[in-house]
């Protein structure tokens, strides 16, 4: 007999269907504020980058702006560099370093390389310190467009 313990929600070998993904979704609790966290420090950079709004997560009550913060002198013959953290809600040091490194280092690349930085791609997770967002989905493992999340059975 197998000692395994299993997590309390759906069948081991069982892809998650909505009741799962929403039993798993009133289990999360939010620890901490993207819009206290990051947006005011997002905000901040103004002077110093062009801050744009590439879109809103609506779930529910909750709305989330994503915000990335780009080079104000973007030149096309440039590289660019892409900064991102909070792919994975948990990893707050992707979070505050990207947001350290716009704070503090960004400007030394100006003029030698376009910068776009993403500091929370997924602030839903950042709450909840949770690797999946809202619809139970690892964004790191399931890039692209589709018409509906799949998740994995747990």
């Amino acid at each position: 007999m197998s000692t395994a313990r299993f997590y309390p929600i759906g069948t081991p070998g069982v892809p998650w269907g909505d009741a799962e993904r929403t039993a798993w979704r009133e289990r999360q609790v939010r620890h901490r504020r993207h819009d206290q966290d990051v947006v005011p420090r997002v905000e901040a950079l103004a002077d110093d980058f062009e801050i744009v709004r590439y879109g809103e997560l609506a779930y529910g009550d909750d709305r989330y702006p994503l915000l990335a913060l780009k080079s104000r002198d973007w030149r096309p013959e440039l590289p660019v560099a892409l900064v991102t953290g909070g792919v994975h809600g948990y990893e707050t040091s992707g979070v505050l370093g990207a947001l350290g490194f716009a704070e503090d280092h960004a400007a030394r690349y100006a003029g030698r390389v376009n910068l776009l930085v993403v500091p929370c791609v997924s602030p839903w997770a950042y709450e909840r310190i949770c690797r999946w967002n809202y619809h139970a989905v690892d964004p790191n493992r399931n890039f692209g467009a589709r018409a509906r999340p799949r998740s994995r059975a747990r």
